[in-house]
């Protein structure tokens, strides 16, 4: 389960405190099930190479498949999601904060804020097939095994650099014409209402308030940027959440029904098997097997 800030973006854990940095080379096997994980964003820069196999990404309500030789780009804060292609994949993954990159607030203004502030880029999908974008990914790929190296950080640091200035010299920056992307901000609302207020009985209309919205204009928010509507988002977070007790406590499954905003048992468990496929017992049990 990741941990969430007051606004609903994930906070993440680097491997070194002080350096705003994850880098992972994953394998991810088909029957991998990713539904106990939900939609999410965070202020990181994402950048996902495919090295073999396929995987799929739900991106502020598009859905992307991308295969070997292929990746994306994801920008700060953006609603995304990976979801499994039901074949085995093999991927580099890169996560960092754009702070890394702010030497100065002249490198910050110029060169980073124009890509992390601009609404008309919430992501680059990459191919191997164009060269600016296969240097990218050689530079991903350079980065493995570094940090493990005395001097490694910088090294990974003068990769970051040049994937950077690779992305600002390739990219088509237009002047702003339309204002900011007001219902991405608005449904990110109303999520946040919903991950902070789960635990209790909630209406349509409360979620819809929190986005300054609307009944129809909330649920056709949802729809477009989640393909749920805002009470199904409620159940899936539940859900989510119930998820997590059961494989970190011993609770009961009645006391986690309740902890996690159910009124009744009966309906967690229906609610629990149509989101995870399998009965909260069950999945406990699935859990406590695979940790062994």
């Amino acid at each position: 389960m990741a941990d969430i800030r007051s606004d609903a973006s994930e906070v993440f854990h680097y491997d070194i405190p002080d350096y705003p940095m994850l880098y992972r080379k994953n394998h991810i096997c088909a029957e991998w099930d990713f539904s106990d994980i939900s939609i999410h964003w965070h202020d990181e820069i994402e950048l996902t190479y495919v090295v073999s196999g396929s995987i799929r990404h739900q991106l502020n309500g598009s859905a992307i498949t991308m295969h070997a030789g292929e990746g994306i780009f994801i920008n700060s804060r953006q609603l995304h999601l990976i979801e499994t292609n039901h074949e085995e994949c093999e991927l580099y993954c890169l996560i960092f904060h754009p702070t890394l990159l702010c030497s100065s607030n002249y490198i910050a203004e110029k060169y980073v804020s124009p890509i992390i502030e601009n609404d008309e880029i919430p992501y680059i999908f990459l191919s191997e097939e164009t060269a600016w974008q296969k240097k990218i990914f050689d530079r991903i790929v350079d980065m493995e095994g570094k940090l493990a190296q005395n001097n490694g950080t910088l090294r990974v640091m003068r990769d970051l650099y040049e994937i950077w200035e690779t992305l600002y010299a390739n990219i088509q920056f237009k002047p702003k014409e339309e204002p900011v992307n007001r219902g991405l901000s608005q449904v990110k609302q109303m999520m946040t209402y919903v991950q902070t207020n789960y635990q209790n009985k909630l209406t349509l209309m409360e979620i819809c308030d929190a986005g300054m919205v609307g009944k129809t204009k909330g649920i056709q928010l949802f729809e477009q940027y989640l393909h749920l509507t805002p009470m199904e988002y409620v159940n899936h977070y539940r859900v989510e959440k119930a998820a997590y007790l059961l494989r970190e406590t011993d609770w009961s499954i009645t006391a986690i029904a309740y902890e996690t905003g159910f009124a009744e048992s009966s309906y967690f468990a229906k609610a629990f098997r149509k989101r995870i496929g399998m009965s909260p017992k069950e999945y406990r049990k699935e859990m406590a097997v695979r940790s062994q």
